[in-house]
């Protein structure tokens, strides 16, 4: 019984030493397969233990998953052994110009601005009922005034993309321009004046229903004979400039009595024809047939239809010569409400002999 105890315990031991024996070589075995890497993924370096004979077994076994962008060093066909370094990167190489960001670079500045602005001044008309008409001088020169004037202003390096207004302040008050115009009526009788007075007139002369003394029209009538003109057209532009009001002063003070002559005329009137005082009503009426006369003779060189040199003529009156056509006649306009007008109340005259 004791042999038989015996016999046991050795062969268990003897199978004990078999089972060490075994996994003392199997550890032997795992121990000279295992291998240390240095692994560097895009800069992240780590030292790592691994059984795999390869690159790519190796980063099969660590969950790695490379981009098809990326590099890696050495292949990872390539075999593993101790010690070796296994480097991933990113393929594309990106550099950076510090200074072009910086010059490329707008922030947006908020800044409160002030400026300095003028303030036109005006002119005004005082009329002298002592000084001859046709006569001007200044009383006071004008004077432009000035303001500050706050701003928020947002803006980048290279332009400004928003502008507050948000006070302002007057610095100067304007002052402003005073004219004294003369506004005396005195009984003028040039050469031309005279000598149309004197005349009497024709069988054709047609008085006219309207507020313009009878005296008045038939030395129209006589004016228009020497310059060439239509009466009834003549007497529609006095009416449609002054209303037949021999003493109204219109356009600032600048324009006078029956055919609104403007001042600007008086030395060339008075050079030619001996006008003196624009504001009566024989020197109006002769400056006004006069210059009629002559814008009929400049629509001549420009049109050939008669009734379109009138319009051209009546335009150039009102408007200037150069102004109508350089504005209007140049552009393909013709008729304006001017020119329309007039001829409308020309048709009256004729038709029914008054306004």
């Amino acid at each position: 019984m004791e042999e038989d105890k015996a016999y046991i315990i050795r062969k268990v031991l003897t199978v004990v030493s078999l089972v060490l024996i075994f996994a003392t070589a199997g550890l032997l075995a795992i121990t000279t397969q295992l291998k240390t890497v240095t692994f560097n993924y895009y800069g992240d370096v780590k030292s790592i233990k691994t059984l795999a004979s390869s690159v790519e077994a190796f980063l099969f076994q660590n969950n790695i998953f490379v981009d098809e962008d990326a590099l890696v060093e050495p292949s990872k066909d390539s075999r593993l052994v101790n010690g070796m370094t296994i480097a991933i990167s990113d393929t594309s190489e990106s550099t950076f110009d510090v200074e072009s960001i910086r010059e490329s670079y707008s922030p947006i500045i908020a800044s409160v601005k002030e400026e300095i602005q003028t303030i036109p001044f005006e002119e005004e008309t005082v009329n002298n009922e002592e000084v001859d008409s046709g006569t001007t001088q200044v009383l006071q020169e004008g004077v432009e005034g000035s303001k500050s004037i706050s701003y928020i202003v947002k803006s980048t390096k290279d332009k400004v993309i928003q502008k507050d207004e948000i006070g302002s302040e007057i610095l100067a008050q304007a002052q402003n321009r005073v004219v004294e115009v003369g506004t005396k009526v005195t009984v003028s009788r040039s050469e031309v004046v005279t000598s149309i007075s004197t005349q009497v007139v024709d069988g054709g002369f047609v008085a006219y229903n309207i507020s313009l003394p009878v005296e008045y029209q038939q030395y129209a009538y006589n004016l228009c004979k020497r310059y060439g003109i239509d009466y009834p057209l003549f007497i529609a532009l006095m009416y449609r400039e002054s209303g037949f009001n021999a003493s109204v002063i219109g356009a600032g003070g600048y324009a006078y009595g029956l055919c609104q002559i403007g001042i600007s005329n008086y030395s060339n009137l008075n050079a030619k024809l001996g006008i003196t005082d624009l504001l009566d009503p024989y020197d109006n009426m002769t400056a006004g047939a006069y210059m009629l006369n002559l814008y009929m003779q400049i629509a001549a060189t420009k049109v050939s239809d008669e009734q379109t040199k009138i319009v051209y003529a009546l335009n150039s009156y009102n408007m200037g010569e150069s102004g109508y056509y350089n504005n209007c006649f140049s552009q393909g306009i013709i008729d304006r409400a001017y020119s329309n007008n007039i001829l409308s109340t020309r048709e009256r005259l004729i038709n029914t002999g008054g306004i």
